[in-house]
């Protein structure tokens, strides 16, 4: 460590001074000292410094022994005669600018005017198809204190204007509709001289003013203007040669989404299995057939045991609503255990009034009846497969929708103004209920329309196919020419059949067709 030490040079307090010098002697170069030096030594005057002539920011050089400081000039006072001339001399504008008279507002009086006659009127289109026609009275009155007490005072009342519509019953009305009907249907005029006017005609539209009676308070519930004229009319007809009861429904199409069937399908898509508006039933039902479960019956009983599970700890004022529930839910899965029922994306199924259902009356259609729907120049044979609100009418299942307009959709309607005709033969149910057969449902609507009257020339029902129904596995390719004798073509096959394949597969894949998902459709009814 001390030869190291001794290696460092020492900087001395000698050296140090000597740079603090050489440092102070250039920077006096450039301060004003070297010239006035240089200036002394060759005799030449001072300059001489005028106060002002320095930046705000720098400061006068210091004074020199025997330099004297000049006195400042001062500028030379005016002469006291001509500064006395100017302050004498009015002055005068050079241009006169008139301006205008302000005119200040009047003072409001003290008390308020009697109001203005006559009432405020606007109309306000609203999105249900409700026209909202408001008017604003204003009357005089007393004191503001005593008219606050008086609720009279302050009022609204709410007046909806509906005009009831009158049921079709000519001929010549309903090939204004559909002029096409005439040669589709033979029998048409025989049946329009029968017709009367259906009392469900009348009970719909009834259930229709009673609904808006209950819900005029809010408007949110209203019936709207499209649902309240939904049904242009209900005739009960009987064709005169036969006998053959006809119940005709002219109305739109709704879209109806509902049903389930784990003995024709056992497998749904999430969204329906989690859809909490998804119904998993329809009215018209069989016993089930098979042992497998309904797809929706484990979501149903996982849902209520979340209802038993929230029931322990909700508060008193929620628990009536979740037994009602619990209620409701055990009700659907003693249904699902026991029964099938149509599905809506596979049946073709019309959907009833609750109130024209299952009546005494020998025109009331019952659950597994034959319909025929009309739309355009087509025909489709259908069924009577479920009961909808008794105040609307007009409503199809999925698969009927779709196939009248492919852009159907739970959500959009088919067909929205009233060109439908249901055309429902009551008491032709099959007497025992089962899954839909495609084959019998064509016959038997044709059956039917023939003791009506029969069909035009060009005109036949629409075939409907089984989208549920196993298909036949594929047939074996057919042998290649040149490979042998075609009697030893099965042997081989059988022989690469009893072959063991890489992967064995004990139990066979059903066909697709059978086990086919159906595409997430929610229940809710289109609007």
């Amino acid at each position: 460590m001390k030869a190291h030490r001794r290696g460092i040079p020492r900087l001395t307090w000698f050296k140090l001074a000597v740079c603090i010098c050489l440092a102070a002697m250039a920077a006096s170069l450039f301060t004003p000292y070297p010239a006035q030096i240089i200036r002394a030594l060759n005799g030449e005057p001072e300059r001489e410094t005028v106060s002002g002539a320095y930046p705000p920011h720098e400061s006068r050089p210091a004074e020199q022994p025997g330099q004297e400081e000049p006195a400042p000039s001062v500028p030379p006072a005016p002469p006291r005669d001509q500064e006395d001339s100017r302050l004498a001399t009015p002055w005068e504008p050079e241009r006169t600018i008139a301006l205008p008279p302000v005119q200040y507002p009047p003072f409001p009086p003290v008390l308020p005017t009697r109001p203005a006659e006559g009432a405020m009127t606007n109309i306000y289109e609203l999105a249900r198809g409700l026209n909202l026609k408001t008017q604003v009275n204003f009357q005089p009155g007393t004191l503001a204190s005593k008219d606050r007490e008086t609720k009279s005072n302050y009022q609204m009342t709410l007046t909806l204007n509906v005009k009831q519509p009158k049921a079709l019953t000519r001929k010549e009305d309903i090939l204004k509709i559909n002029p096409k009907l005439e040669a589709m249907l033979p029998g048409l005029p025989a049946l329009f001289k029968q017709a009367r006017v259906s009392p469900y005609y009348g009970q719909i539209y009834v259930r229709k003013q009673t609904e808006i009676r209950k819900n005029l308070a809010s408007l949110l519930k209203l019936l709207d203007r499209h649902n309240y004229y939904d049904t242009e009319t209900i005739l009960e007809t009987a064709h005169p040669d036969t006998g053959r009861k006809l119940l005709w429904l002219q109305s739109e199409m709704d879209v109806v989404s509902d049903g389930s069937d784990g003995d024709r399908l056992s497998a749904m898509p999430d969204k329906i299995l989690k859809s909490s508006f998804y119904q998993p039933s329809t009215s018209y039902r069989w016993k089930k057939r098979t042992d497998k479960p309904n797809p929706l019956l484990k979501p149903w009983q996982q849902r209520l045991a979340a209802y038993k599970k929230t029931l322990e700890k909700a508060p008193a004022a929620e628990k009536p609503a979740l037994r009602r529930k619990i209620d409701h839910a055990e009700r659907v899965i003693e249904e699902l255990k026991r029964y099938s029922f149509l599905i809506s994306e596979y049946d073709p199924f019309i959907v009833v009034p609750l109130g024209v259902v299952n009546q005494s009356s020998s025109f009331s259609p019952q659950f597994g009846d034959y319909a025929v729907v009309i739309v355009g120049d087509k025909l489709y044979p259908a069924l009577v497969g479920d009961a909808g609100p008794r105040y609307k009418t007009g409503e199809g299942s999925l698969r009927l929708s779709q196939a009248i307009n492919p852009k159907a959709g739970p959500y959009s309607r088919p067909v929205s103004d009233l060109v439908v005709s249901y055309l429902i033969f009551p008491g032709s149910a099959e007497p025992e209920a089962g899954p839909p057969d495609y084959a019998r449902l064509t016959a038997k609507c044709q059956e039917l329309l023939n003791d009506i009257g029969g069909t035009g020339t060009g005109f036949k029902l629409h075939q409907w196919e089984d989208l549920l129904a196993p298909k036949p596995p594929p047939a074996p390719p057919a042998p290649k020419p040149g490979t042998g004798n075609a009697a030893e073509t099965p042997a081989k096959n059988q022989e690469k059949t009893d072959a063991p394949a890489d992967k064995p597969a004990e139990n066979p894949v059903p066909a697709p067709s059978a086990e086919t998902v159906p595409a997430a459709v929610p229940s809710k009814t289109a609007p």
